[in-house]
């Protein structure tokens, strides 16, 4: 059973003097800043980087946090930038099959099957389907491909997604839907096949 922690109160302690506090932070989130690194930038060591520089700067940065933010939403949103900023620099295009998942990975879209012990047929059709459609997501601007993976893959809400990316609720909506017809058009086939 797992305790709900005041995460103001464990920002007050760190602020107080109380450095090792910010652990929970780091052990809470880093999995799910990391996933988020690793889908927009597709590089393991890129995205376990832009991670430690997030909590990095949310640390040097949290005398002026406001609460009016969770420190998650906070602290996905410097590691979207920080994405951003990489994505800049070095020019990439993001393609999000130039990868292939890691056994251990449970990010993204999953393969899917019906029974515990899928057969190796459907293991085959369930990894086709997950190329088919890591392939259309490159398709997407990276504005579209970030809203479609927070809301998606990370399971955010439109607001949280709306804070992350600096971006009004509308707008957020927007890419959503968008995002949302171009997967449709590139995977239409799958669906009447079904």
């Amino acid at each position: 059973m797992s305790v709900e922690v005041d995460e103001n109160r464990v920002i007050e302690a760190i602020l107080g003097g109380d450095v090792d506090a910010y652990s929970h932070f780091v052990r809470r989130y880093q999995r799910k800043v990391y996933g988020v690194a690793l889908r927009l930038l597709r590089d393991s060591g890129e995205a376990e980087c832009v991670a430690q520089e997030a909590f990095l700067k949310a640390y040097q940065a949290l005398p002026g946090f406001r609460g009016g933010a969770t420190f998650e939403t906070w602290v996905t949103r410097i590691a979207v930038n920080a994405c951003r900023d990489r994505l800049k620099r070095k020019r990439l295009v993001l393609y999000f099959h130039q990868t292939a998942p890691r056994e251990d990975e449970d990010e993204g879209p999953r393969d899917l099957a019906i029974s515990e012990d899928p057969t190796p047929d459907r293991l085959l059709l369930a990894r086709e389907i997950r190329a088919r459609v890591l392939a259309a997501l490159a398709h997407l601007s990276p504005r579209q491909r970030t809203v479609f993976s927070l809301k998606h893959f990370e399971e955010r809400s439109i607001p949280e997604i709306a804070e992350i990316l600096g971006l009004d609720s509308g707008t957020v909506k927007s890419h959503l839907f968008r995002a949302s017809q171009k997967l449709r058009r590139r995977l239409d086939d799958l669906r009447r096949t079904r």
